[in-house]
């Protein structure tokens, strides 16, 4: 988190799906990438899975 956030209590879409992508890594088989608000999880068999986070009211 940069410390702009750290200071306003602020944390974006992008800052999530970042933090969950180096978990996904290391605990899944296949490839993980982040896309925005998104994380796109890849198994060697070929299907893709796409967790999205979205900023609740």
């Amino acid at each position: 988190m940069q410390e702009k956030e750290k200071n306003t209590g602020y944390v974006s879409e992008e800052d999530i799906a970042a933090s969950l992508l180096p978990l996904m890594a290391e605990y899944f088989e296949g490839t993980c990438a982040r896309e925005g608000g998104s994380v796109v999880y890849r198994l060697p068999g070929g299907q893709t899975f796409r967790i999205s986070v979205r900023k609740e009211s």
